[in-house]
């Protein structure tokens, strides 16, 4: 576990040593500029995104943004930010559970589990990559995870309730379907824990705190005036047919995208059936006592899916991008390594003894696919970056003109998301990479190339 941790991160820095600004990330950077990072937050506000606190988060980057360099130090931090949440959830658990475990050995299962989700993640190069994105949800989820774990956790009674307030305004603020799943996760855990005799318990101050909060960052959102903007631009669907475009989401997103995911979660919810098969109050007997007792987990997980399935056909009129169903990724996280862990006694009589030898093959099979993505996606991401710089440095050297300039088409970009153009001037991605050079251009590619993007 510890090998594939290790590896995980070696690659993302490196994937993330070769990322570019690219199409939205232009805008910002020019706004920023001009407005300051609180001006341009309210112009984004009033004007087409309210997400005012990812909006902040982007503006601060892109402020102090001199070169790639800038990019790999935010990517660097959003790492150690995503571990830091990953880490205190573990802290959490172990302490709920009364489990016995060591710093190291907590530090070990915070990056394994922060690989397992990269690698089940709906999409990465925009979810983990993209400047503009990064801050919505990566940093939106994680925020409420951090915050969740302190709730959970007997510890940070000094600054336990500001601290989690801050991260849950944050993630209420960050985008809408983060703070929608969190506030159903923060209305289902004060549900069920309101009776004294439940087994998890949780600081319940700092759980209405955390509630408010999340619904005053969310309520800041909905109010902006950029959404009325952002809206008028997306499909307008009768309410039958949001109804019906909510049901086809629900249907395609539960038996479509959540199995495509299923395959890395469940060799990285692997070592968790070995690890819990000797925690004998913990273990079942068969899946149909499985499906019982973690009714409630099923529950608050449908629960996720159907609302956020109809939120996206309410406020986009149909799916949206994958990278809005992110929150959903901690959900299938959690219930793989739950059942994992609870069938470890059933799978180690169902392998007759040999459940740590396939643990072990399959870390090792999870170490080599690794090792061989991770050389493919640096080499991929080192090509493109290349051509990005040389694609900058050739627009830098132009004359001042008003013609329209036919750029060299860039190649694949990987884990990463392209900064692509595309063969119409007209198009966001063309209009913002003039925007970035004052407009003393407008840049197409040829007709006959397909943006990457």
């Amino acid at each position: 576990m510890a090998a594939n941790a290790v590896a995980f991160v070696i690659i993302f820095m490196l994937v993330a040593s070769n990322d570019r600004l690219a199409a939205d990330d232009f805008h910002y950077f020019v706004k920023t500029k001009e407005l300051g990072i609180w001006g341009a937050m309210q112009f984004y506000y009033q004007n087409w995104n309210p997400r005012w606190s990812a909006t902040l988060m982007t503006n601060s980057v892109l402020n102090s943004y001199s070169s790639p360099t800038s990019l790999l130090l935010f990517h660097f931090a959003s790492l150690m930010f995503a571990f830091a949440a990953v880490f205190a959830f573990v802290k959490a658990v172990i302490a709920q559970m009364k489990l016995s475990l060591k710093n190291w050995q907590s530090t070990v299962l915070a990056m394994y589990l922060l690989a397992v989700i990269f690698y089940g993640s709906f999409s990465r190069d925009d979810t983990w990559f993209w400047l503009t994105v990064n801050p919505m949800y990566f940093w939106g989820s994680f925020s409420a995870v951090l915050g969740g774990s302190i709730i959970l956790m007997k510890g940070w009674k000094l600054i336990r309730i500001p601290l989690t307030a801050l991260l849950f305004l944050y993630a209420g603020g960050a985008s809408e379907t983060v703070a929608i799943s969190t506030i159903v996760v923060l209305f289902f855990l004060g549900f069920i824990t309101h009776r004294k005799q439940f087994s998890i318990q949780v600081d319940r101050t700092a759980l209405h705190a955390a509630t408010i909060a999340c619904l005053i960052g969310f309520g800041i959102d909905v109010i902006g005036s950029g959404a009325k903007v952002r809206f008028s631009h997306l499909p307008q669907l009768s309410i039958s047919d949001k109804i019906l475009v909510g049901l086809w989401n629900y249907i395609k997103f539960t038996l479509k995208e959540i199995p495509l995911t299923l395959p890395a979660f469940l060799v990285g919810a692997a070592p968790f059936a070995f690890l819990g098969r000797k925690q004998l109050r913990f273990q079942l007997i068969s899946w149909k006592e499985l499906l019982w007792e973690d009714r409630k987990l099923w529950i608050v997980a449908d629960l996720l899916v159907f609302v956020m399935a109809f939120s996206m056909a309410f406020s986009m009129g149909d799916m949206g991008p994958k990278r809005a169903w992110f929150p959903l990724t901690f959900v299938i996280l959690i219930f793989s390594v739950v059942f994992a862990y609870q069938l470890g006694t059933w799978l180690y009589i169902e392998t007759k003894g040999k459940l740590y030898q396939l643990v072990v093959l399959s870390l090792m099979l999870a170490l080599f696919f690794q090792v061989g993505m991770g050389f493919y996606q640096v080499r991929t991401t080192s090509i493109y970056a290349k051509a990005v710089d040389q694609r900058m440095e050739f627009i830098s050297a132009l004359s001042p003109t008003d013609s329209v300039i036919e750029l060299q088409p860039l190649p694949d970009s990987g884990w990463l998301f392209s900064a692509e153009i595309t063969a119409d001037t007209s198009h966001f991605t063309n209009r913002h990479l003039g925007l970035y050079f004052g407009n003393r251009h407008r840049f197409v590619i040829p007709d006959s190339v397909t943006s990457s993007q």
